[in-house]
């Protein structure tokens, strides 16, 4: 009878523990930044698998890289001249709707890349993707996750949400690029674009802001800072970024499975550095943050500029300096949400800074294009974004002290 007893209380609490965790679960998934971090975390295996890619697998069908470049400008550029074309589907599809529509043209980009073979025709369905693509999935989800995150966590929600993509972002080009290798662009790309369509299932309930259908005022001005910030990471990502996988992808041997290895190592290491940096800025301490990010990239550039081309030199300082490197996103992303909640309307906010991002992009990839039609190096591209640090440093620090001078203030008041 006791044996029987005992029995029955593990029984019971077996089941009661299995009770809290479906409870858990339950709660977690309630959230909505769970959610939309959930969705980001599966969109970013996808475009690990794929996306990592593009650049060097266009180098790889033969194209130069001032070709990679002014390609991706054209890109950039295009969807500069197509953003209005959000306002004319958001007031019919709501934000949700326009976020899943965005998916589902970024997973068709990935088929529409395995298709390309030089400058041929073939480039015009995955730039004509990458293009409403962009203009509406990135509109629509910084939109929705600047409204249903939370200001007095916001540093640490980035930070959890960087380091949930960045355990995703290390499996994708892992394996993206051992299937490049073993099955061809076809087959890698294609699990891409599923694994994306999957990345709708969470957002199909999330709570998205309500659009307004005429522009409050100030809509557009209160994006300035979010416009310049933008602008600063997109002539980043377009120039020093680009420019270095396609010096990785050179010194390892033009192999994706070792680009993949490397570029999922050096990811691994920039998560730890990103999720610390997130509890800072909670902590009070965004300003000095934001500094140490603008010191610690400047550093991480100059090294990266003059490493040189052995394979083993490369691999270590890809990981070293994005393991340093984690500092970037949340210092940049926690302004940026920031200065997007004050703004009358969330979509307009976001159009006008996606806007900034396409137009920093577009003239560093010209820059970037110009300088090696000029015969310079790729690692002296990388420079190119030396000075555009400098300035992004003094925006984030600008909206950090508005934000706690703010803040401040309504603690003062009676």
């Amino acid at each position: 009878m006791i044996a029987m007893r005992e029995r029955g209380d593990a029984g019971r609490r077996s089941i009661s523990r299995a009770g809290t965790l479906v409870r858990r679960m339950a709660a977690f998934f309630d959230s909505g930044v769970n959610r939309i971090t959930l969705h980001a975390a599966l969109h970013r295996f996808a475009w690990g698998i794929s996306g990592v890619f593009s650049g060097v697998f266009l180098y790889h069908q033969g194209i130069s890289p001032a070709g990679v470049f002014l390609i991706f400008s054209a890109i950039f550029a295009s969807r500069f001249l197509f953003r209005p074309l959000v306002l004319l589907l958001a007031p019919r599809m709501g934000l949700r709707r326009l976020l899943v529509v965005g998916t589902v043209l970024q997973a068709a980009q990935y088929p529409a890349l395995a298709s390309v073979h030089g400058l041929g025709w073939q480039l015009a369905p995955f730039v004509a993707a990458m293009v409403l693509g962009g203009v509406v999935y990135w509109t629509s989800f910084h939109a929705i996750y600047g409204a249903v995150g939370d200001s007095t966590r916001r540093g640490s929600q980035v930070a959890a949400r960087q380091f949930t993509i960045a355990i995703a972002s290390v499996l994708g080009p892992a394996m993206g690029g051992l299937m490049l290798t073993a099955f061809g662009a076809w087959v890698a790309f294609g699990t891409a674009a599923v694994f994306d369509i999957v990345a709708i299932a969470p957002i199909l309930r999330i709570a998205a802001p309500p659009f307004e259908r005429v522009a409050p005022q100030g809509g557009y001005a209160a994006a300035r800072t979010g416009f310049l910030l933008f602008a600063t990471d997109g002539w980043y990502n377009n120039s020093a970024l680009m420019a270095w996988n396609l010096i990785m992808f050179q010194s390892l041997g033009v192999r994706f499975d070792a680009f993949g290895g490397a570029f999922a190592a050096a990811l691994l290491a920039g998560s730890v550095g990103g999720l610390v940096s997130g509890r800072f800025i909670d902590m009070g301490h965004a300003r000095r943050v934001a500094w140490a990010n603008a010191a610690v990239l400047s550093a991480t550039l100059l090294v990266k500029a003059f490493c040189g081309m052995d394979p083993v030199v490369v691999v270590a300082v890809a990981i070293c300096t994005t393991l340093v490197g984690g500092l970037y996103s949340p210092s940049l992303m926690t302004a940026f949400y920031h200065e997007s909640q004050g703004a009358p309307c969330a979509l307009r906010y976001q159009i006008a800074a996606e806007g900034g991002w396409d137009v920093g992009s577009a003239v560093a990839g010209m820059l970037a294009a110009g300088s090696c039609a000029l015969g310079a190096p790729l690692q002296l591209i990388i420079l190119l974004a030396l000075p555009i640090i400098v300035v992004q440093g003094h925006l984030v620090d600008g909206s950090h002290a508005r934000r706690i001078g703010a803040l401040t203030a309504a603690r003062s008041m009676p």
